[in-house]
């Protein structure tokens, strides 16, 4: 059988060795959508380290990157939150750098082409450029308009796409910077496409955040990375390359949208230095809030079953919504399967009619909610729990909603 995952032995920033494993989070599937109930693929056990010589947090196991190109089902368009986020990130960006006509924006990982659709205004002539390996996501990219490199960006693509197309004012990379298994030669590919006036920006949930919400459940194998500043301002060094700024929003449970340039040897700026100083405060340098955050997420999988257990004691049912890469991180920790929720629905029409790995629950359409008529809704996807529930109370669907994080609650 042809290996598909590997093992994490070195730092991906650093290359140290020392690393610890602070959470075990058990067998996670590497994927979250299968043709079969009862899939016979080996379900890996995935656990979360930190470096403790930059302190770097990272997956313990990482799939090889050609896997994610077969049947990838992940498309942005269908979350409107996401679609708006974007909208409004892409504003942003085309008034902080000034973007004109013919300037280039490429955006690694760029999917469907959501993020990139945002440049496109009627009265600048920004270029848009795709660069991603999948095959079905960025079909609609193409018919946005949009160029496309369907490759992974390395840094031999890297030299391709800058003869081809040209040296970019601005590189996008949201939420693909952390899928990266080699670091290094992914920032060696941005460092040698970007000049003195390019902007590499990255957006990844925030660690401190992340800890802060509990949310254990972004930690899956498409997210290898988990991002503070510290490690990145001293990884990026290496390269000649600089954090100069940084801005919060409140996407995914808390999201940082990091600003890269080539080092122009000028002083550190107030404001990176306050967020270092911020970590460096929160003790994110020593193993102690790695420690709590283990402790604090198996209390968490423990009161969540026991609302699931109390609910199905009294004979009601439970369906859950959102057939993501969190709910599948989050139901398998937790155990949650067939024998405690119903079925899964989600609005991704490439997911409905499959399985949600390691759970044997079938996905269907969330109109089988206004039919079936569930007791409860477990919001898997709870990061977009706006969004769902406004949507199911179009549809008049009056269920009682289970939020797993940060607490389990249930919202009447």
């Amino acid at each position: 059988m042809k290996k598909i995952i590997a093992n994490t032995k070195k730092c991906r920033l650093c290359e140290s060795k020392k690393l610890y494993a602070f959470l075990n989070l058990g067998n996670i599937p590497i994927k979250n959508a299968e043709k079969e109930k009862n899939s016979k693929i080996k379900i890996p056990n995935l656990k979360i380290l930190v470096c403790k010589n930059c302190w770097h947090v990272q997956a313990g196991k990482v799939p090889l990157p050609d896997f994610y190109i077969r049947d990838y089902t992940y498309h942005t368009r269908f979350s409107k939150t996401v679609d708006d986020h974007f909208n409004k990130r892409a504003s942003e960006i085309i008034r902080k750098f000034n973007l004109k006509n013919n300037d280039l924006v490429i955006d690694i990982g760029g999917n469907d082409g959501t993020f990139l659709g945002h440049f496109k205004r009627p009265k600048k002539k920004i270029r848009t450029l795709c660069v991603d390996p999948t095959f079905k996501t960025t079909f609609y990219a193409k018919k946005r308009g949009i160029e496309v490199f369907r490759s992974f960006f390395n840094l031999k693509t890297s030299a391709e796409i800058k003869r081809k197309f040209g040296i970019p004012k601005i590189i996008l990379c949201t939420n693909t910077f952390g899928a990266i298994n080699d670091m290094n030669e992914f920032v060696s590919g941005i460092a040698k496409i970007i000049d003195e006036k390019s902007v590499f920006i990255y957006e990844n949930p925030y660690l401190i955040d992340t800890f802060k919400g509990l949310q254990f459940d972004t930690m899956y194998y498409e997210h290898i990375s988990y991002f503070a500043v510290s490690p990145m301002a001293k990884f990026f060094e290496k390269f000649g390359l600089e954090i100069f700024d940084y801005s919060k929003s409140k996407i995914h449970g808390g999201s940082m949208m990091v600003f890269v340039r080539k080092k122009n040897n000028k002083k550190i700026s107030k404001k990176i230095k306050s967020i270092l100083n911020f970590e460096i405060k929160r003790k994110f340098n020593t193993t102690k809030p790695y420690k709590k955050f283990s402790d604090d997420v198996e209390k968490m999988r423990k009161n969540l079953n026991l609302i699931i257990k109390k609910v199905k004691k009294n004979n009601k049912t439970i369906a859950a919504y959102g057939a993501s890469d969190r709910g599948l991180t989050l139901l398998n920790y937790c155990k949650l399967n067939f024998k405690k929720i119903e079925y899964m629905v989600d609005v991704n029409t490439f997911k409905q009619n499959l399985y949600f790995s390691g759970t044997k629950l079938k996905i269907y359409d969330p109109k089988k909610l206004i039919k079936e008529e569930p007791d409860y809704i477990l919001l898997s996807a709870w990061n977009f729990k706006d969004e769902i529930i406004k949507s199911l109370k179009k549809l008049k669907i009056k269920s009682k909603y289970i939020l797993p994080l940060p607490k389990p609650t249930i919202i009447e």
